[in-house]
């Protein structure tokens, strides 16, 4: 696991999350801690998605695994049951 203390790991990264711009704390968060940075009615009962440049579904990001945040990465909350994005 990367030391957060390391150069580069320290700080806030500007992310989008549902299309609206976040500065998470920390480079390395999980799916869950992701939802929390946006809206609070999208974080029971969803999950996080990672999105290519161009919108599309590029992965889901459990909220138990931790992943590497990078300035300008995007991400979505969708339900995590039924509906468009859901889980298959």
């Amino acid at each position: 696991m990367a030391n957060e203390n390391a150069p580069g790991q320290q700080g806030p990264v500007s992310i989008t999350l549902d299309g609206q711009p976040v500065s998470a704390p920390r480079r390395r968060m999980n799916g869950l801690e992701i939802r929390q940075l946006g809206d609070p009615n999208r974080v029971v009962g969803f999950e996080t998605q990672e999105l290519t440049k161009d919108g599309k579904k590029k992965r889901t990001i459990r909220d138990g695994d931790e992943t590497e945040l990078n300035n300008g990465d995007r991400f979505r909350t969708v339900p995590s049951e039924g509906g468009p994005g859901a889980a298959e």
